[in-house]
Formats: structure tokens, sequence, C-alpha cells
């Protein structure tokens, strides 16, 4: 049994999780993806990315404007020597929450 100081600890960082997994951003698998990958890629095409996720466009534009109108990514057009392409960049915002949420994943596992 864990004592109560614990407990507490515990609690508090569940109730933290919960209420970050409750909000439209956390609360869908494939958002919480989009987010974990721009942690490591630090930037994505829409193109790679929907091939990556194998999502119709229209479902994954719809996960981005989510993230996008939450103030975690932004989609900013560019120009490549392939041609115009829609790049996805993390936020300070978008990385300050993804690294909160794999910080309570990880404390929660500790305990």
């Amino acid at each position: 049994m864990l004592p109560l100081w614990r407990f507490r600890t515990v609690s508090d960082e569940l109730k933290r999780l919960i209420d970050l997994l409750s909000t439209p951003a956390f609360s869908n698998s494939v958002r919480v993806g989009i987010l974990l990958s721009l942690l490591y890629l630090d930037r994505i095409t829409f193109t790679d990315l929907l091939k990556t996720l194998d999502l119709p466009k229209s479902t994954l534009f719809t996960h981005l404007q989510v993230l996008q109108d939450e103030g975690l990514i932004l989609m900013k057009k560019g120009l490549t020597l392939d041609g115009p392409r829609t790049f996805i960049v993390l936020t300070d915002k978008g990385k300050e929450l993804i690294n909160q949420y794999l910080t309570l994943v990880k404390r929660l596992n500790e305990h």
C-alpha cells in the first residue's frame, strides 16, 4: 500500500493527466501521435504525414485544424524544389504540453 503522501502525489498527477486528456487536442490518439511525431521530427509536410498515418486528407486536415485551433501547431505554406508544400510545425505551447504529457506518463509509470 502506498504511503499517504505518495498516494496524494499519484492522485494529483493522475488528475493532471486526466485533465490534459480531456482537452480536444489530447482526447484523440491520432492527434497525440501527431504531436509526438512533431516533437521528434521538428516539422513535417502534410503529404508526408498523410502517407505516414494513412488517413483520408479530410480526416487529417480536421485533426490538424483542432491542433492549430488549440495553438499547438502551425501550418505554413512553403516552396520546395518539388513545388509548394504545407509544413506542420509544433509551437512552443505544443512542445510544452506534449512534454508535460510525457512527464506525467513517466512519473505515473514509476509509481
